[in-house]
């Protein structure tokens, strides 16, 4: 008999207090497939003015509040984009970013065109930057980031690759007024530059560069008034990236490549003579999620990752105030967002399981914490589903940690042989941790209990974890996630009859893998903007590349070798298992999706068809792979509703 779970924290601290299951409120789908009616909430470097993104009749407006003034103000309306992020670049001017589907010059291949606007506060007026750039070249990735702030000027500084056409363009750094939008290069790269760090005076203290060619990795330093090389590292994928800079501008850190996500375990400093030192933050021994930085990339601090996140930080005094605020929540995932520039305020996103998650500010200064709002005022408290963080054990014997998510207002005594949904995450190097996820408290909230599991090969748990997931699409990454349903079944609190699994992008694959290889375990499958064909993705992937790019290198290591692997590649691939399924199969797919292009969907359909099997196609028009618009978002989750509803649901 499979062990039961292991529950390692309970949100909802106090069950007494949970609704009886009839009494729970349902708000309208609306309100879970629909943006956060609050997000993106940002401090001025003064500390005395708020800006968020609110979410009004599927618009975006960036909104201001002044605290000192008691002001608050909807200042611009963004429409038919994707808004992004917002951030200070100074007290008087919001950086805007946002992103939207384009296709390139030559055609027949989308990307996510990305760009960033300065809001001036005073003025209300919004300027597009960098457009009016000499040499901008029409290739682009990453275009609209900001990576540093010029004091002396009233400017920022911004990446760009720059030349005319048909020339090899080179990766500059250009300073951009505030005011004009207007960008003027302020240091020439090269075709090999991958990367900047610039401090706030225009001292160039790192330029990164990379050759597929020879497999080197250089980081240059201007910061002795000339260029110096500061380090060099072979690799056949980068083997290092510079994070930033330590606060007194001593040295800079660099994070090694073997990473996914955004999330290490080891760093090392390199000053300005070369000489590598280690730069560990002293924690909890987790791999690192975020860097705390100012805007020129002076390093403060880290949040370390897991279900529950911990931090550590240069200050003592810093330290200790964040560590208050944790320890004031501590079953509660808290997320420091941002913070004025002398640390005296601190905005925290905190998510308890008994709220969609409330917006925290810390003074300092006066000693006290004010909520400032909830993420979804839309959803009352009542409505949320409980959530636990759990451990289950795999076939061969590796803990996989996994959220559960319980339906709202159940009780221990009436969590027995429940409605499932199985929720696998993207990446697959992500993972999920305690938050308020739209699509599962939605699941919750009309009765069904959600299962997460962070498989092997997630993020958030180690190296050695996330590196045990390499080469195991449809294997033991699967086989963890069957585990988990295994184990809710035996123990009686999932009922065997009524599972379905439900996933987006890896998740994608994994739920139409647990159609194609555990046939008999789901009643159900949803992929949104999943992978059906492994080796079409691969060559998707890597059709515009050069044979020596690094990604090749990547995807070999992660997924397989399409030369020489290609039969085993195929053999996990659901597309070529049809004949084998027997659930009904939903497939839901962003027309304008640049990561997992739609046509494995469309193939996926078609091979269901030949086969007979029972499936639904359902394109999203002007859509991307995140579902990021409003209006097709809640169209997708009507449409994942009535299909589990009607496979699984209760009567």
């Amino acid at each position: 008999m499979r062990a039961f779970l292991v529950l390692i924290y309970v949100l909802i601290l106090n069950v007494m207090c949970i609704p009886a299951a009839a009494d729970v409120p349902h708000p309208p789908l609306k309100a879970y497939g629909e943006l956060a009616k609050v997000r993106g909430m940002t401090l001025s470097p003064d500390g005395n003015t708020i800006a968020f993104i609110t979410r009004d009749d599927g618009v975006d407006l960036v909104t201001v509040y002044d605290m000192v003034a008691g002001d608050l103000a909807h200042r611009v309306r963004l429409d038919n984009i994707a808004t992004r992020q917002i951030s200070f670049a100074d007290n008087t001017h919001l950086i805007i970013q946002a992103s939207d589907t384009a296709e390139t010059y030559w055609g027949n291949h989308k990307f996510e065109f990305s760009a960033s606007a300065s809001l001036d506060l005073q003025t209300n007026e919004l300027t597009w930057l960098l457009y009016q750039a000499r040499d901008l070249s029409a290739y682009q990735t990453g275009l609209g980031r900001v990576i540093g702030r010029d004091d002396r000027q009233g400017a920022v500084f911004m990446p760009a690759f720059m030349g005319k056409p048909g020339d090899d363009p080179s990766r500059d750094v250009l300073r951009v007024d505030l005011e004009t939008g207007r960008g003027k290069v302020h240091q020439r790269g090269t075709p090999l530059t991958t990367d900047w760090v610039i401090d706030r005076d225009g001292t160039v203290m790192a330029r990164e560069d990379y050759s597929n060619a020879t497999n080197t990795y250089t980081v240059y330093s201007f910061a002795s008034g000339k260029k110096q090389k500061v380090f060099e590292a072979k690799g056949a994928v980068p083997p290092y990236s510079v994070i930033g800079m330590k606060e007194d501008r001593s040295a800079l850190i660099l994070i090694p490549s073997n990473v996914e996500d955004g999330q290490y375990e080891n760093m090392i400093e390199v000053d300005f003579e070369g000489h590598v030192s280690d730069a560990s933050f002293p924690g909890s021994g987790s791999q690192i999620e975020a860097i705390y930085q100012d805007m020129n990339q002076g390093i403060s601090g880290v949040r370390f990752a897991g279900a529950l996140p911990s931090y550590s930080f240069y200050d003592p005094g810093v330290d200790q105030a964040v560590a208050e605020i944790v320890g004031q929540f501590p079953a509660s995932a808290v997320f420091l967002q941002s913070n004025s520039d002398d640390w005296s305020k601190l905005l925290y996103l905190v998510y308890d399981g008994q709220t969609t998650g409330r917006y925290i500010l810390q003074d300092r200064t006066k000693g006290t914490l004010t909520i400032i709002s909830t993420t979804r005022p839309e959803i009352p408290d009542a409505a949320v589903g409980e959530i636990a963080v759990v451990k289950y054990p795999a076939r061969d014997g590796l803990s996989i940690p996994a959220i559960l998510t319980w339906p709202a207002g159940s009780t221990p005594e009436t969590r027995k042989k429940l409605p499932l949904v199985v929720m696998p995450h993207g990446g697959p190097a992500s993972y999920d941790s305690v938050s308020f996820d739209w699509m599962a408290q939605y699941f919750a909230n009309r009765g069904y209990l959600v299962l997460q599991p962070n498989f092997r090969g997630s993020a958030g748990y180690g190296k050695e974890f996330m590196q045990a997931g390499y080469g195991e699409w449809g294997g033991k990454m699967q086989d963890d996630v069957t585990d988990g349903v295994l184990t809710l079944v035996q123990g009686g609190i999932a009922d065997p009859a009524r599972i379905c699994i439900v996933g987006a992008s890896y998740g994608g694959y994994a739920a139409l893998a647990g159609g194609a290889f555990t046939p008999d375990l789901y009643k159900c499958v949803v992929s949104i903007g999943g992978i059906s064909d492994v080796p079409e993705l691969i060559r998707e992937d890597t059709e515009y590349l050069q044979q020596n790019h690094w990604v090749y290198t990547y995807l070999k290591m992660t997924i397989g070798d399409l030369a020489h692997d290609r039969g085993d590649l195929k053999a996990i691939s659901p597309v070529n298992a049809v004949d084998r399924f027997t659930a009904p199969v939903l497939l839901i797919h962003g027309a304008d999706d640049t990561v997992v292009p739609f046509e494995q969907s469309k193939i996926m359909a078609k091979a269901l068809e030949k086969a007979g099997k029972s499936y639904l196609l359902v394109e999203l028009e002007d859509e991307d792979h995140w579902l990021s618009e409003g209006d097709t978002r809640i169209a997708a989750l009507e449409k994942m509703a009535v299909f589990v509803d009607r496979y699984i649901g209760t009567p």
